[in-house]
């Protein structure tokens, strides 16, 4: 059985719930419907999520998950395992106020390009890890557009992690305890002369969280036709899939 959940404290809960296939298996997953999906929190309090065909299907909770809280999950069913992990949701991210300048340089076609940037308070009493994703404002959608995240700091654009959504994961291996300032290029710097509105968002990630994206780029990167990829990263425990915490911080660049 397959179990995915990566909770953050911005939302409810939603966790994938299927049958496991052969990495050379093209096909879809089948989602299991008729699952027994429980979230206990650190107070024995527990909550029973329904399944719904929104998101995908999935099985969701009439709750948002809380920082520093804990939380343990419980997939039952009668055809399998029962499947079992937990997570927890980290201490909010701490950070400057993010800033947008024009004009910081070209891109490869020699179109001006601008910068975004913002400053990391990383604790020094733990391992950190982060998510960084960022948006621009299209006026046409109305809506929020995916932009490419494209590091300017040379230790980070050397050799950068990924996840499928394009977001930038970083561990703070070589900032530990400091207020690093990160740089991120954008593209075009204004919509016919009226300044872009972004939108930045950082995730606080737990180890397991980090863990998960990071096998999945190795996978990527060193799976291939004459060679064994790596492993990607378990945490369900009578199962496969991965069980993490985030919490969110969104700043808005106007």
């Amino acid at each position: 059985m397959v179990v995915n959940l990566l909770a953050n404290n911005d939302e409810v809960l939603k966790i994938h719930v299927g049958k496991s296939l052969s990495l050379v298996d093209s096909s879809a997953e089948l989602k299991i419907e008729d699952a027994k999906v429980t979230i206990t929190d650190e107070n024995a309090n527990s909550q029973e999520l329904q399944y719904t065909f929104l998101y995908g299907g999935k099985y969701i909770s009439d709750f948002v998950p809380q920082p520093n809280r804990f939380y343990r999950l419980t997939v039952s069913h009668p055809k399998y395992p029962t499947a079992t992990s937990s997570f927890s949701i980290p201490s909010a991210f701490k950070s400057t106020q993010a800033k947008w300048e024009d004009n910081t340089g070209t891109d490869s076609t020699g179109f001006p390009t601008g910068t975004i940037s913002f400053t990391i308070n990383d604790d020094a009493n733990s391992r950190n890890f982060y998510e960084i994703a960022l948006f621009r404002f299209e006026d046409l959608g109305p809506a929020w557009e995916v932009m490419p995240v494209i590091p300017e700091n040379p230790e980070i654009a050397a050799d950068p992690i990924f996840n499928p959504e394009g977001a930038l994961i970083l561990e703070d291996a070589g900032f530990n305890g400091q207020r690093k300032l990160l740089k991120f290029s954008t593209p075009f710097g204004s919509n016919f002369g009226t300044p872009y509105k972004y939108l930045v968002v950082v995730k606080s990630l737990s180890p397991e969280y980090f863990k998960y994206f990071k096998s999945i780029e190795d996978y990527s990167l060193e799976g291939g036709l004459f060679s064994d990829p790596s492993a990607v990263y378990n945490n369900i425990t009578g199962g496969v899939g991965i069980c993490a915490g985030a919490s969110v911080s969104k700043d808005t660049i106007r």
